[in-house]
């Protein structure tokens, strides 16, 4: 059990770079990660500016969020720390869909913290040298920590007090003194109703608002390949399942976002980053989702989140079926912004092994939820808030919580990743595969994997490049078609592989 805010950690890291402190093994910076792109159309996926097919898998991460606090004496997150990319970087991660809020950004109307983004902008360096890609996540919950019922409120039969949450600053939460009271679910209450509301008839200019911050973010990381792209709102509200028009006033903000974007990114200079959109939180039903005509850029991938077979009854098989298609109304692929379990670990690995094959049988990756969550987040104490305690103290706290790591509160401890989650989330897959990628199995357990692909329309020398955790002294060998020369090289938590291909090749990974 530890807490890394006090650990020292030396790696090494995943682009074959060894690093403690400020040591290099090369004695130079490391090379920039390759920029990455969207395409539409028929056969549409993430790419790299090598002409390689890319599969973003990796892990959330709220440590630059700005959650309601209910306890001082519990802090809603862990302070970020730059050992947190390079121990994601252990685990085979290539990309962290990083939180930031509208309320840290925007505190003030028409101001942006600078220091925030600073704050920011270290955590894309500290990702940049772990050799993992950063997708910015505009987090919100229930729209914001400024809605929260306060203490000594008396809610009405059946409904009870609402803990408040992360989103939108103060001067954007425009509720008509609404009731706070929730009645279900952290969204049902009325004054997240009403803020919802407004945000998508842009009251008071306040989606405006979210479009020039988005536009601010764009501009401060324009030229940035670290960067893979930016997550317009989490999980967005339907405020009304009888109001259909809620998904075509999404993908009005969805629109003015975009283009706001582009507009920044042109003016510093930089290039285009992929712009990951979600649903309403209502997904699947169709009218969780935006109009296909919403947008014609380009470089656009859709972002559902599932928790299929977690806490949604639905079944993984019905869901990523579902997926897809709505990403083929938009001529996009998909990228799951959120998955997790939160259980027993043993029993929930075989869910989780399923996930696993359908997503690579799909060929699309994903971000796990979370990373670590404090003891003082809103999701472990709205609960003691519902039932009357305004202001938990650490005594009343539940002792432990499942995320990648086991978490024990009141301190703040955790484990090493839970080992039923990590062995199939760290399970061996391409990184980069020259062309495109046309099939993919991987065990976990069993250390396997087999790929087939097309190499055309690689640049000349693009390298397939695959993950492959340790596995007890044994090294990872290549076998297959169209394979040329390769290269292994042990990195912290198991070994970077590197392969010629060309034309249409097969390659599977066994171990000896």
């Amino acid at each position: 059990m530890k807490n890394l805010r006090a650990a020292t950690v030396c790696l090494l890291l995943p682009l074959f770079a060894l690093a403690c402190g400020d040591d290099d093994s090369d004695g130079g910076a490391r090379a920039p990660l390759p920029a990455l792109h969207a395409t539409r159309g028929t056969n549409p996926g993430i790419f790299d500016d090598r002409g390689r097919e890319v599969i973003l898998r990796g892990i959330n991460l709220n440590s630059l969020g700005d959650y309601y606090q209910a306890s001082p004496e519990l802090p809603a997150v862990f302070e970020f720390e730059p050992e947190f990319l390079t121990a994601m970087a252990a685990q085979g991660f290539n990309v962290v869909r990083l939180l930031i809020h509208w309320s840290a950004l925007e505190p003030e109307r028409g101001s942006i913290d600078r220091a925030y983004l600073q704050r920011i902008r270290a955590a894309v360096d500290a990702a940049a040298a772990a050799g993992v890609y950063v997708v910015f996540d505009m987090h919100q919950d229930a729209w914001g920590k400024y809605i929260a019922t306060p203490e000594g409120t008396v809610c009405p039969p059946n409904s009870e007090p609402a803990i408040g949450w992360d989103g939108a600053p103060q001067w954007a939460t425009l509720t008509d003194g609404a009731s706070t009271c929730r009645n279900g679910s952290r969204e049902n209450a009325p004054a997240v109703v009403e803020a919802f509301r407004s945000f998508y008839t842009d009251r008071d200019g306040i989606m405006g608002r979210l479009v020039a911050t988005w536009a601010e973010v764009a501009r401060e990381f324009a030229g940035d390949t670290t960067v893979a792209g930016y997550d317009l709102l989490n999980e967005p509200f339907f405020v009304d399942i009888n109001r259909p028009q809620t998904a075509a006033e999404l993908g009005t903000f969805y629109a003015r976002a975009i283009a706001a974007i582009r507009a920044a990114e042109a003016e510093a200079g930089g290039f285009s980053h992929i712009v990951f959109f979600e649903p309403l939180v209502n997904f699947p039903l169709p009218s969780s989702q935006p109009p296909a005509d919403f947008s014609t850029d380009t470089n656009l991938v859709f972002a559902p989140h599932t928790y299929a077979e977690s806490f949604n009854p639905l079944l993984l098989s019905q869901v990523f079926p579902l997926m897809q298609r709505a990403a083929a109304r938009y001529g996009t692929t998909f990228w799951i912004g959120e998955y997790g379990w939160f259980g027993d670990p043993a029993q929930d690995i075989e869910p989780l092994r399923r996930f696993g094959r359908l997503e690579d049988q799909y060929r699309v990756g994903s971000a796990w939820w979370q990373w670590l969550q404090a003891c003082g987040d809103p999701h472990h104490l709205q609960g003691l808030v519902a039932a009357g305690n305004f202001a938990p103290q650490p005594e009343d706290v539940g002792r432990q919580q499942t995320q990648y790591h086991m978490i024990y509160c009141p301190e703040d401890a955790y484990s090493e990743p839970i080992p039923e989650f990590r062995v199939i989330l760290a399970r061996p897959r391409p990184l980069a595969a020259p062309g495109r990628l046309l099939a993919l199995e991987s065990d976990g357990e069993a250390g396997t994997m087999r790929l087939e692909g097309d190499a055309a329309g690689a640049a000349p020398g693009a390298k397939l490049e695959i993950w492959a955790a340790e596995r007890g002294g044994q090294t990872p060998a290549l076998t297959g078609t169209g394979l040329g020369a390769v290269t292994v090289t042990p990195v912290a938590g198991g070994f970077r592989i590197a392969a010629e291909v060309s034309g249409a090749y097969t390659v599977d990974l066994a171990w000896r």
